[in-house]
Parts: structure tokens; sequence; C-alpha cells
């Protein structure tokens, strides 16, 4: 169901701009998924040039950095001059600069565009999270979140099989992917629309001083404990560094047995799009429930098949993260704020991309670098923060719910 608005008539959303803002908010994850099957052929390719090994990884995390710099900026931006403006404007300038690398030789001006494409990147994730707060109520928009996390994981073990396939006919190739933008900004052009504001104007013309502040009491916890419960989230990078220290040596086994993981991407978003009633506190329980078996099991598993299992349950997490926390998220912030608000949610959230693998070489250094020790000692703490949750849970059960 679509937000009514006091000020025009209302439109109701449904499945095709739902689709729309999931596909376009797939985007980001594209150059990075594309390209990262790619990298070795990247660093023979551009070897000789100086700090080359410093400079090529920044061909597939430039845009991820250019997130985590700019999304406040954009959100604000957003919210003055209209969200599906500038989500339009920002999937065609994606779809331009993502491409222009095909025809390109030149590394610095191959990364010239990737910055291009991540400043887009910042928009699209803040305009397109925040549409979904516009145009869904809570509990549509829980369900497609939901149906994001399913969806999501389904594009991206496709666009990563994609990149290694194009990869094999040139280092070019790969960009082609990005074409993606141009299908989403023709499908938002086509079928989205600028949504009413609500709650903005009081009918008397008097405004509220509290309604009119940035609800920052609200959004700091939600934007720490985002935070907190990314690290988590960005330790399954390292998945298949885990299963080369259980045994796996080909690239192709770990990509194939990281692959099968996934699945648990998919049945924790397909349980969020299923849930009826269940309160952010209970969600993010679970999620630190998820996290901690699953690590500790593939900690401990000793070889590559019995941690499998252990894998799949940890990605579950994952699959519950994005939809817990954005709709947390959403479902706090008045209209009028949710660009700016998603956007310094983005940047908590991707920074604890960066901080992760240190974190990880941090703990398994203190164990000797045993990195397993690492992964048993990380499932123990998130086990430690499902025990907290739950005793949270338990003493207030109303706020908790609240917070939906």
């Amino acid at each position: 169901m679509a937000l009514s608005s006091n000020t025009g008539p209302t439109r109701a959303a449904g499945g095709v701009q739902a689709l729309a803002l999931i596909f376009a908010l797939t985007l980001p994850i594209t150059p990075l998924l594309s390209l990262m099957p790619n990298l070795p052929q990247l660093f023979a390719h551009f070897a000789s040039i100086p700090h080359a090994e410093f400079l090529v990884p920044l061909i597939a995390t430039m845009p991820s950095i250019c997130i985590a710099l700019l999304s406040p900026v954009s959100g604000v931006i957003a919210d003055r001059l209209g969200r599906r403006k500038l989500l339009v404007i920002a999937s065609a300038i994606f779809g331009i600069f993502g491409l222009l690398p095909f025809w390109l030789h030149s590394l610095y001006a191959v990364l010239a565009c990737l910055f291009v494409v991540g400043a887009a990147e910042a928009f699209i994730m803040t305009c397109g999270n925040a549409l979904l707060g516009d145009y869904f109520e809570p509990e549509a928009r829980k369900r497609w979140l939901g149906v994001q996390a399913v969806l999501g994981s389904i594009l991206a073990t496709l666009i990563l099989l994609a990149g290694g396939a194009l990869g094999s006919i040139s280092w070019h190739a790969p960009f082609l992917i990005n074409l993606l933008g141009a299908v989403v900004f023709v499908w938002l052009l086509l079928f989205s629309w600028e949504p009413a504001r609500t709650g903005n104007a009081p009918a008397d013309g008097q405004s509220d001083p509290k309604a009119s502040r940035f609800p920052w009491s609200a959004m700091l916890p939600i934007y720490g404990l985002s935070m907190l419960t990314g690290f988590f989230y960005y330790f399954q990078i390292e998945l298949g560094v885990f299963f080369a220290h259980l045994g796996l040596r080909t690239p192709f086994q770990i990509s194939l047995i990281t692959t099968v993981a996934s699945v648990g991407v998919i049945a924790g978003g397909w349980y969020v799009h299923q849930q009826r009633g269940r309160s952010v506190a209970f969600n993010v329980m679970l999620i630190y429930l998820t996290y901690g078996i699953g690590f500790l099991g593939v900690g401990l598993a000793g070889s590559y098949w019995p941690a499998l299992p252990f894998a799949i349950v940890a990605q579950v997490g994952n699959g519950l993260f994005i939809p817990t926390f954005v709709g947390w998220a959403l479902g706090t912030l008045d209209a009028q704020y949710r660009g700016r608000g998603m956007g310094i949610w983005m940047t908590s959230f991707f920074c604890a991309q960066f901080l992760s693998p240190t974190i990880l070489t941090l703990i398994a250094r203190s164990n000797g670098g045993r990195l397993l020790v690492a992964v048993a000692e990380i499932g123990a703490a998130s086990l430690a923060l499902t025990a907290i949750a739950a005793l949270k849970l338990r003493r207030a059960p109303e706020a908790a719910r609240a917070a939906d």
C-alpha cells in the first residue's frame, strides 16, 4: 500500500515499483562483483603502472569508498530536491560511466570513471531506500525488503558468474554488465514518481520544533548497532579464505562451496518476507544467533564438509540483516528526513566493510595467526550478543515492538 498524501492524489505503488527499486539497489554491488573474479587479470595487465598493487584494487573498491563518504551528502540533497528525480539521473550516470571503461585503456581514466560511478551509487542507495519508505507502509515494506534479500542474492550470484565468464574474453568485457544501469533508468523513468511528502506541514501552519529536527536520539542507536552487526555481516566476505584454511585448494572449489552457502541468504530473506508480527529486537537476536552458531561451527569444524552447513546458517544472518536494519531505520525516520537518515546509515554500514578485515586480522594475530580460532571466537562473541539481545527483548517487549 502506498503512503497517502495530503497535498495531491494518492498513487498506489506495487510490484512494478518495488522491483524497479530492488534492481536499482542492486546496481552498487554490480561493479564489485563483476570485477572480483578478474582482479588477477587486472593486476597482470597493469603491472607496469607505478603503485599498481595499490591502484588496481581500487577498480573494485572505489565505488564503495564513494558510498561511505558521499551518502550523507547525497541524502541531504535528495531530501531537498526530490528522491525520484535524483535516482533516475544517478541510474543514467551509472550506466554511462560504468560502461565507459569498456573502451578505455588508461588505469587512471578507468578509476576516474569509477569515482563518478561511486558518486552515482551513493545517490542510488540513499534515494532508492528512501523511496521504499515513501512508497510502502511498514508491513508491505518489510515484505519487499525480504524479497530484496532473496533477489539480491540471486542477482549477486548471476553477476559474479557473468563477470567471470566475460573476464575470460578480456578485462574490458565485465564492464558490459553495468548496462544494467540503463535498464533501471528506463524502468524508473516510466514507472516511478516523486511521492508527496506527509507530515511536514501542519494544517494550522504552526511548525512543531521537535518534528523539525532530525531524530538523532532515535537514530544513533540504529547507526551504532548497524555498524556493530555489520562487522559480522562483512566477516563473511572472507568465507572463501575460511574454506581455504579448511582444506579447499582451487578457486573453482572455493567459489562453488561459497555459492552453495549463499542459499542461507535466500532463506533469511524469505523468512523476513513471510514474517508477521515479529519485532525488530527479535530479528536482531536471531541475526546474532545465526552468526554465532555459524561462525563457531565453521571455526571448530576442522574440514570443509562439516563447515558447510554452519556457513549456510551464518549466511541466514546476512539474509536477515538488510531487511531488519533498513526497515528499522525507515520506520523511525519521518518522510522529510529519509534521504539524510539513510545516507548516514549507508556510511555506518560501509564503514563496517572497511574495518571488518582489520578486526579479523587483529583477532587472528592475537591467537598466533590461527584464523579459524579467530572465527570461532567471533562466533562466541556473537552468541554473547544473542544473550544480551534476548534479555533486552524479555525485559522490554512492548518497546521492542514499537520499533517496528
